[in-house]
């Protein structure tokens, strides 16, 4: 079964700073990291696992794509530019792991990297915050989530 995305390429190309040339075989396994790590904790996994079904089935209900929508994918855009940072400055090849470089510009230095990847992070823990009080309110219209909080 392939993982479920609960977000796309275009909302991270159309709301991040990632640059449309970004390799999107690249980004996938960071989504699928971000989700399993991050939001699976967020939404525990009960309703996290249903939602995945119900994304593969395309059996989304209104509410629950309003809650993807609206309030996971913002948490998602910044946990995935954080985790992406690394990878977009290594690459892993058949000779080691290498420093991207180009002609014209110069890898950030590792000091630099961790305070970006700091910024990103505080900003996907606001949303995070934002997700979970959202779905505290909301616990009856989450059956799921509700069976996480006991």
């Amino acid at each position: 079964m392939v993982d479920a995305l609960f977000i796309s390429q275009q909302y991270l190309r159309e709301r991040s700073i990632i640059n449309d040339n970004t390799d999107w075989e690249l980004l996938q396994p960071t989504i699928i990291g971000v989700q399993d790590i991050y939001l699976e904790q967020i939404l525990g996994t009960i309703f996290y696992e249903d939602l995945k079904t119900k994304i593969n089935a395309s059996s989304l209900s209104t509410d629950e794509t309003n809650l993807i929508v609206n309030y996971i994918q913002p948490v998602l855009l910044w946990y995935v530019q954080m985790e992406a940072m690394p990878i977009f400055k290594y690459r892993f090849t058949n000779k080691g792991v290498m420093v991207k470089q180009s002609d014209n510009s110069q890898p950030i230095s590792e000091q630099e990297l961790d305070k970006q990847m700091d910024r990103f992070r505080i900003k996907a823990e606001v949303y995070a915050q934002r997700l979970t009080r959202y779905l505290v309110y909301n616990a009856n219209t989450f059956t799921k989530y509700k069976e996480y909080q006991l």
